[in-house]
């Protein structure tokens, strides 16, 4: 049996006021626990708009898929049928790479857009237990965010590469469990309405990067800051279950995620070292111009991040 998967992209209509999680696998994971508000969001259309994501991803699998993960930027993700290349299949063909696989195309796409694969040694599955789908060798892995939507017919974007970073990064926990998390940023997809804001109010913090650099030796180029209610409650409300931004007490140069910490996105107090970022928007309640822990400032080694997702959650 072949272990070479095919490609296939398909999109679906959309219609106003469906769009109320990350997509429409992860309503199903998420319906049980938030069935009566995901109801009434559906009814009243107020959050149409809204990127709201959950997350359960693990950063160990996101490491180890780094080689597939950069084969994949250098091409374009579909046409009417496409084969995958060998770095493709053979991420597609493990259920670490398919998680991580579906959590990217959930970043790159928008909701009306899906690709699926033949994969032949894939068993089924379905939401809740994957946020992809496969049946008799079949899988489908839908979009929802739309941060990359050029990805189809042309390979992935610098900034691209940044944005699904990010994407990535604020969908690690360290829990293994599902949060659901108010994802916000300078993207237009990222645009959230009033009501999210106002639900969705504890700040947790920052993520920036590009782990799809061409230097497979260096270090993961993954980053996260702390938001001031992070670093002042942190386990008030769904914070508790979100520790990516918090210091390693083991290793204070990483977070308990992993990835590199850059300290506290913005002055929390009047004696606080350099924040990590220099811009905050109040309005939109996103961090700009960000640098990871090895920028002391202004320099010719100064490393700014401007793709830069900022993550709140619910008292």
């Amino acid at each position: 049996m072949s272990n070479r998967s095919n490609f296939a992209i398909g999109s679906r209509d959309s219609r106003a006021g469906v769009v109320v999680l990350i997509s429409a696998a992860m309503l199903l994971v998420c319906a049980l626990a938030h069935a009566e508000e995901s109801a009434n969001r559906l009814a009243s259309n107020r959050l149409a708009s809204n990127r709201l994501a959950s997350n359960r991803l693990a950063s160990n699998r996101l490491a180890s898929n780094r080689l597939a993960s950069n084969a994949l930027a250098g091409e374009k993700l579909a046409t009417v049928r496409l084969e995958a290349n060998g770095e493709t299949a053979e991420m597609l063909n493990t259920a670490d790479g398919r998680e991580v696989y579906s959590y990217i195309i959930s970043c790159a796409l928008a909701q009306n857009t899906r690709i699926e694969a033949d994969v032949p040694d894939a068993p089924d599955t379905a939401p809740p237990d994957t946020i992809y789908s496969c049946k008799n060798g079949h899988c489908v892995f839908q979009g929802a965010i739309g941060l990359a939507e050029h990805w189809i017919d042309r390979p992935l974007t610098k900034n691209g590469q940044r944005w699904i970073t990010a994407c990535l990064l604020s969908r690690v926990n360290h829990f293994g469990v599902t949060e659901i998390f108010s994802m916000r940023g300078t993207a237009p997809s990222l645009s959230v309405s009033p009501e999210e804001a106002e639900q969705y109010s504890l700040q947790e913090g920052a993520f920036y990067g590009n782990i799809f650099s061409e230097d497979t030796d260096a270090p993961l180029d993954w980053n996260a800051c702390r938001g001031k209610d992070k670093a002042a409650t942190p386990n008030r409300g769904e914070l508790e279950m979100r520790d990516c931004t918090e210091p390693d007490p083991n290793d204070p140069s990483h977070t308990v995620c992993g990835f590199k910490y850059a300290g506290d996105c913005g002055r929390i107090g009047a004696f606080s070292p350099r924040p990590a970022c220099a811009t905050f928007d109040s309005e939109d309640g996103t961090f700009g111009d960000c640098l990871d822990d090895e920028s002391d400032g202004p320099g010719p080694s100064i490393k700014l991040y401007h793709q830069v997702i900022t993550t709140y959650v619910r008292p």
